[in-house]
Formats: structure tokens, C-alpha cells, sequence
């Protein structure tokens, strides 16, 4: 029975629109959810209050809030969306996930470093991220999802760690820009795998492709 309640809570959460949904704790400026069971937190936007994020964010691996420790293991939907005067980011190893429209239209974001560990790239996670020239992708990331760094367009340098890009969901415009001119862009992949990032469909956002 305290199963069933949980999970009717959570279906009902799904239904909420979003900005009815508030942190649940904020440390250090950063707000913060935990999942339905507090396993872990998710950094998230400043809900009810309407805040921005400013300048330099550090987010801890872990975080405690009454006297509970959680690992941060992911930044939630919207959580850092139309941050315009976010400058910079430090994302802890812990994340593996950068869910929907995370960082959307953050347009003085700098410069990111995405964790080792990260697995998905969702949905317009950076789409409209003007100011950043370069971007590292983990050899762990499994999921590039659709817009998910489309209209960067200072975006000149992408770094691909991923072995074998034909294992990766990737999305649909992933990496476009309107004016549709990759010509000064260029795709550094692991030495023998060019012609993989080819067949994967890769090619089409980048003016070259180089090994490493």
C-alpha cells in the first residue's frame, strides 16, 4: 500500500505544471529536489520564488540537508533555463544526467566541463548556449537527445570521447544551427572512428571531422 501511495504521488507530480513544483531545500544559493524515495537530489530551478541563477555555480557532489546527506546525482528539467547571467558552471562527478532544457538559453554561459560519468544529454539541454566555443562529450554518454546543443553558434570545437558513436541515442538536430553553416565547425573524435561518427550520422553538423 505505501508503494501504491508513493507512485500515485509520483503520477500525480508528472501532472503538475511546472512552476507549481518548488524545491525542496536550497544550500548555498542551489536548490534542490530528492526523488520520491530520497535516494538522491536533483538540482532544480528556484520554483515558486521565480529567481535566477547568477554568475559562478559550484554544485556539490553531495548535499545535506536535515542532518541527510544525498549525492547530487543529476540537474532537473529547467533547472538553470534562461539563466542569462549564468557565467559559469561546475558540475560535480556525481552527475550522471542533464535532464530536458537544463541549461536553455543560458546565453552568457561561458564555458562547461561535463562529468566523466554522464550518461544523458536530454532534450535542448544546451539549445540557445551562444556564448560557449567548445564543448567535451564523456566516452560514458549514451544519450544525445534532440536540440540538445542546437543553436550554439559560437559552438566552433566539440570534443567526442564516445568510442563507438553507433551505441548512442542521438537525437534529431542534436548539434543544429539555423543558418545551417558548420563550415567553421570541427568534430575531434577518438584515432580510427571517423568513419563510425559518419555512418551515425554525426557529419552533418561539423565542416570536418579530425582524430584526436
Amino acid at each position: 500500500m505505501k508503494h501504491l501511495m508513493k507512485t500515485s504521488l509520483l503520477l500525480l507530480a508528472f501532472c503538475l505544471p511546472l512552476s507549481a513544483i518548488a524545491y525542496d531545500f536550497k544550500v548555498d544559493g542551489v536548490c534542490y529536489m530528492t526523488d520520491l524515495w530520497g535516494d538522491y537530489a536533483m538540482v532544480c530551478d528556484q520554483g515558486e520564488d521565480g529567481g535566477h541563477y547568477s554568475g559562478n555555480v559550484t554544485i556539490p557532489a553531495t548535499v545535506t540537508n536535515e542532518d541527510t546527506t544525498y549525492p547530487v546525482t543529476r540537474i532537473n528539467a529547467y533547472a538553470f533555463s534562461n539563466c542569462a547571467e549564468l557565467t559559469g558552471v561546475t558540475i560535480p562527478g556525481s552527475v550522471t544526467e542533464i535532464n530536458d532544457h537544463s541549461f536553455e538559453n543560458c546565453t552568457g554561459l561561458l564555458a562547461v566541463e561535463l562529468p566523466e560519468k554522464l550518461i544523458v544529454i536530454d532534450a535542448a539541454a544546451f539549445e540557445g548556449c551562444t556564448a560557449f566555443t567548445r564543448i567535451d562529450i564523456p566516452a560514458s554518454v549514451a544519450k544525445i537527445g534532440i536540440w540538445a546543443f542546437q543553436n550554439c553558434t559560437n559552438l566552433t570545437d566539440v570534443y567526442s570521447h564516445i568510442a563507438d558513436p553507433s551505441q548512442v541515442d542521438f537525437g534529431f538536430n542534436s548539434f543544429a544551427l539555423e543558418d545551417e553553416n558548420y563550415s567553421p565547425r570541427t568534430l575531434h573524435v577518438p584515432a580510427g572512428t571517423i568513419g563510425a561518427y559518419k555512418e551515425a550520422g554525426w557529419d552533418s553538423y561539423f565542416g570536418k571531422i579530425v582524430e584526436m
